[in-house]
């Protein structure tokens, strides 16, 4: 389909409108990071396996996440159930040596000791040595003490008793410097939500990891692991209470795999469901040194048939892009020497053929991203290594002479990025039904979104019927209209974004004795979607008269140019019309300060709260959000809800108004004896 003319002109706000300081952005002074999931990664030739990992490095991914597990080529380290070959150690050991010599220190890895597809042969892993035993019953491979303690041995041979052949024979759970974690498992319930049996399994394991093993001691983290697989952003499968409750838990790992559609690109379900200070991120955050750290485990392109397999760049910027923007940690899944096709692999040696340069580039900005959480203590904030200037050369040479010392290289400490916009993806088709600014797009102001739509949460979205100020809704002094909008004349009046200057023609090349075209073929460089140095048409005279006729030729209006989108707030009628960070103030949207009790407060009830309801982790949520209970007590406060079509006071309980038949058993009548002398008093 042809680029819609308004969407084609959208593209050069970024470079007209004044800049404006963007909502819900991240401003605390902590480092956020990108990586990768590689499974295969030990199994490679040492050649190939360096190749790899410099790759990597140049990408600015800061942590590898790698996988204790058969594959159909290679065994399980335990082969029998008790017994572990130790080269296949030795195997990931070299690896973990080759990323912290190759990448100077600067890259960690996330280890993880087991797959629970392993225990069913499921999503390409091999059955394993705890799968034939199980012999199907894989759940009680977390309820029954005998698997338990098997496991628990697992983690202890792994982390505990292993001599590293390339750390001076250190144990693993001593290698702070370039394990960041460790799993408690790959997705232990896979699947299956809610959890049925054994789920304290998890608190088990991670203090055994913790203090048994002695993970703790050195600062290595304890990563639950993407607990029930793919995460949904309205449920918890990845964040139940028995992780949240176990304080041996640092970090919750959460696996989610989202596609592009048509009213949502494949990035905005992550940035609905990180909005900062909602009940997932504030929860986590809680009070300084007791919260739980947040991590997205694993990402990746989920193909849809609707888009077909143009769409892979873009779909892979959008959700690194959304996640780097909300400031939470990611690692892609997964990094592949395979071939790509329609699947989620990523080929980072053929950047030509693949996907890696989309996620090379976001892998980049994710290096300098912030974050609204401390990672500090598992991984330190990035440096860039740079050569020493001739002066500082010289330096370094006559000091060697002195004191025999050799040569050294800068460790620069990199700054973190003053994102105030989103950045634009540039691997958006030019051919695409939109290229910027439509429903579901990321957006930071009004004026990242199309004329008809609101900017909410940091998502292009399209006004509900209550949303107040919309184009053609009556105004005045009192009910004014949205931001962007205009009030002509007692109505909010539609208005277009300011359109793109086209590129100037120019002539075909033609060769000296060839004779000239009576009108020579004219070619045009085409417009490239979301470029951020495209210019656009200003309000000067000359250039109003090229937009009339523009309009003239098209046979369509010329409206006005939309308002910046600092002319004025939104309107509103509640917090449920403004953005998670704003609340309602006298009709119209009024930004938070530090001593409002908005999104992320402790609170104790509902009128506390400006910015929606107090939930049951005392903390003030989004009113734009459905209040779900879960958990024990779940279906608390709905005892008085209303049953369609029965009498008040039949909705339960003995007089409950049932709509399935009934067996009702009535007592037979026996004989009874007559005529019998009354009783006298």
């Amino acid at each position: 389909m042809i680029v819609p003319t308004i969407f084609a002109t959208l593209v050069c706000l970024a470079t007209w409108t004044k800049s404006v300081a963007a909502t819900l952005s991240i401003t605390a002074d902590h480092y956020s990071f990108g990586g990768v999931n590689f499974p295969q990664l030990q199994f490679f030739t040492p050649q190939h396996r360096d190749d790899t990992i410099r790759e990597i490095v140049k990408s600015g991914a800061r942590v590898i996440r790698l996988f204790i597990r058969p594959d159909e080529n290679h065994p399980d380290v335990e082969r029998t159930l008790g017994e572990f070959d130790k080269s296949l150690l030795d195997q990931l050991d070299d690896t973990l040596a080759a990323i912290h010599h190759l990448s100077k220190g600067q890259i960690k890895v996330i280890i993880v000791p087991h797959d629970a597809h392993a225990l069913r042969g499921s999503n390409g892993v091999p059955c394993d040595a705890y799968c034939k035993k199980l012999d199907g019953a894989f759940l009680d491979f977390y309820s029954s003490d005998e698997f338990r303690s098997l496991y628990k041995t697992r983690l202890e041979v792994f982390f505990k008793h292993y001599p590293s052949k390339n750390f001076d024979g250190r144990s693993w759970n001593e290698l702070s410097e370039i394990i960041l974690g460790v799993d408690l498992q790959n997705q232990p319930f896979s699947g299956i939500w809610p959890i049925p049996s054994g789920e304290s399994w998890l608190c088990d394991i991670a203090n055994h990891l913790k203090f048994t093993v002695g993970l703790d001691n050195a600062n290595i983290a304890v990563i639950s692991g993407g607990i029930c697989g793919a995460q949904k952003v309205g449920g918890i499968q990845n964040f139940p209470d028995s992780a949240f409750d176990c304080k041996a838990i640092d970090v919750i790992g959460i696996h989610g795999y989202f596609s592009k559609e048509h009213d949502a690109t494949a990035g905005t379900p992550w940035a609905n469901l990180f909005i900062p200070g909602n009940t997932l991120t504030a929860r986590a955050k809680d009070k300084e040194g007791k919260g739980k750290l947040l991590l997205v485990e694993e990402w990746e392109y989920v193909h849809n048939d609707d888009f077909g397999l143009f769409y892979k760049k873009e779909a892979i910027f959008d959700q690194g892009n959304a996640l780097n923007w909300r400031g939470i940690p990611w690692l892609y899944s997964h990094i592949s020497t395979l071939n790509e096709g329609k699947t989620a692999r990523v080929h980072p040696l053929r950047p030509e053929y693949t996907a890696w340069t989309a996620l090379k580039g976001v892998l980049k900005r994710s290096f300098t991203a912030r974050s609204n959480f401390n990672w500090s203590k598992y991984l330190p904030p990035p440096v860039t290594i740079v050569a020493p200037t001739a002066d500082e050369a010289a330096e370094q040479h006559l000091r060697s002479i002195l004191i025999g010392a050799g040569a050294e290289w800068k460790l620069r400490r990199r700054n973190l990025s003053q994102l105030t916009t989103v950045p634009l993806n540039p691997y958006i088709l030019e051919q695409s039904d939109c290229t910027f600014g439509c429903e579901g797009h990321l957006c930071d102001a009004a004026d990242g979104c199309a004329p008809d739509l609101i900017c909410k949460n940091s998502v292009c979205q399209r006004n509900e019927e209550s949303q107040p100020g919309q184009i053609g809704d009556r105004c005045n002094s009192k009910a004014v209209c949205q931001s962007h909008l205009r009030c002509v004349k007692g109505e909010c009046q539609a208005c277009e974004a300011r359109r793109t200057r086209q590129p100037e023609e120019k002539r075909k090349r033609t060769i000296a004795h060839e004779v000239p075209l009576e009108a020579p073929e004219r070619m045009r460089k085409a417009v490239q979607p979301n470029d951020p140095n495209g210019s656009c048409y200003t309000d000067a005279l000359p250039a109003l008269f090229v937009l009339q006729e523009q309009s003239i030729a098209s046979a369509s209006p010329m409206l006005p140019v939309c308002l910046p989108p600092a002319h004025h707030p939104n309107p509103c009628h509640s917090a449920i019309h403004c953005s998670a960070d704003q609340y309602c103030f006298w009709g119209s949207c009024v930004t938070c300060t530090a001593s409002d009790s908005c999104l992320g407060a402790p609170c104790r009830s509902n009128n506390k709260c400006k910015t929606g309801y107090c939930n049951d982790h005392g903390r003030c949520d989004y009113a734009g959000q459905k209040k779900k209970p879960f958990g024990p007590g779940g279906a608390r406060g709905q005892r008085n809800t209303r049953i369609a079509g029965v009498p008040k006071g039949h909705e339960r309980g003995p007089a409950k108004v049932r709509d399935e038949a009934m067996r009702i058993n009535i007592p037979e009548e026996k004989v009874a004896q007559t005529g019998m002398p009354v009783a006298t008093g």
